[in-house]
């Protein structure tokens, strides 16, 4: 049990979990396109596809991706660090932005990840986006561990990108990830990984 006061740390989920998550998500928005099981779909493909920080994620409009095709790169400038994030739109994310805009039909100038109560104008908050995320992991019964905070999609996108570069041999991923995210220092994005990963859990079973 955790004791008041304490900090829990954020991991991240499996890849293959995430992938699951994302799945379910969208098949339901197809079955009952609500404004509520979009932005839950969102949240999570946005968050795990572009594995930006959170207030990043909430300052996109849909302006902002909708013109951008698979494979495209754009920039954003990062809230925290000012600096300019290359990315490139999976086709995935596009799949999803497609099928959500066709849906709901937004305006190109309102926020991704709005609040319902000002249609569009105003991004959720953090602690909104926490609380919905939370919300998501108990509903499809996410295992997980730690803290369901914001952070654990962005930590999810920058470990499942390195194993997925080592998986293909590329012993390099750790140093491209580390500089794809902004981090100063390699330290830093190894911290991400909280040697939690399943695979170093699979560790414990030497036999």
């Amino acid at each position: 049990m955790e004791r008041k006061g304490t900090k829990t740390t954020t991991y991240s989920l499996d890849w293959d979990t995430v992938m699951n998550l994302e799945s379910r998500l969208l098949r339901d928005f197809q079955t009952n396109k609500t404004k509520d099981r979009a932005r839950a779909l969102l949240m999570i493909s946005i968050g795990v596809r572009l594995g930006m920080r959170v207030i990043d994620n909430l300052n996109l409009k849909w302006e902002d991706l909708l013109g951008v095709q698979v494979g495209e790169r754009f920039i954003r400038i990062e809230k925290k660090t000012d600096k300019e994030r290359i990315l490139v739109m999976s086709t995935k994310l596009k799949e999803v932005l497609d099928i959500v805009y066709e849906a709901q039909a937004p305006e190109p100038s309102n926020y991704i990840l709005s609040s319902q109560k000002t249609n569009g104008l105003k991004p959720i908050s953090v602690q909104s986006f926490n609380r919905i995320l939370k919300d998501i992991m108990k509903e499809y019964k996410v295992k997980y561990i730690g803290n369901p905070s914001s952070h654990m999609l962005r930590k999810s996108w920058v470990v499942g990108s390195i194993k997925k570069g080592f998986e293909n041999g590329d012993h390099l991923s750790l140093v491209k990830v580390s500089r794809l995210v902004g981090h100063s220092n390699v330290s830093t994005t190894l911290r991400y990984t909280n040697f939690e990963t399943s695979s170093a859990l699979g560790l414990f079973e030497l036999s």
